[in-house]
This record gives C-alpha cells, sequence and structure tokens, in this order.
C-alpha cells in the first residue's frame, strides 16, 4: 500500500508587486523547512496567487510479529 500524501495550496492575494511575490515565497519556503514539496508552478486569478504543495505522510506502522 502506498503511504498516503498530504496536498496544500497556499493562497496571498494579488497585486501586481513584489510584495505579493515575496509573502508567497516565505509561506513556501516555511513549508519546504516542514518538509512539504513543491508541485507544479505558482498559478494565480484575477484576485489570488497560488502554489500546490505535498507530503508524504511517512509515518510506519510496526510491523507484524511472526
Amino acid at each position: 500500500m502506498k503511504p498516503p500524501i498530504e496536498y496544500i495550496i497556499l493562497a496571498v492575494p494579488f497585486h501586481a508587486d513584489a510584495a505579493t511575490h515575496d509573502e508567497l515565497a516565505r509561506k513556501v519556503n516555511e513549508k519546504l523547512n516542514a518538509g512539504y514539496e513543491l508541485y507544479g508552478s505558482p498559478f494565480l486569478s484575477e484576485e489570488m496567487m497560488y502554489q500546490a504543495m505535498m507530503k508524504p505522510n511517512l509515518q510506519t506502522s510496526p510491523l507484524p510479529a511472526q
């Protein structure tokens, strides 16, 4: 069985200035440090900028006794 994967999408309000990119980069870096990985490229709508991320859930269950 494959381990479950946790998906998140980070979002910040989109404005045509560097502050939007800096805020998204700060949030992404926090999640990278917490073990998440990028999932695709950043994307945007008229009002928001997003980045999808994922983190494999590597919790291991004990092996059954033999």
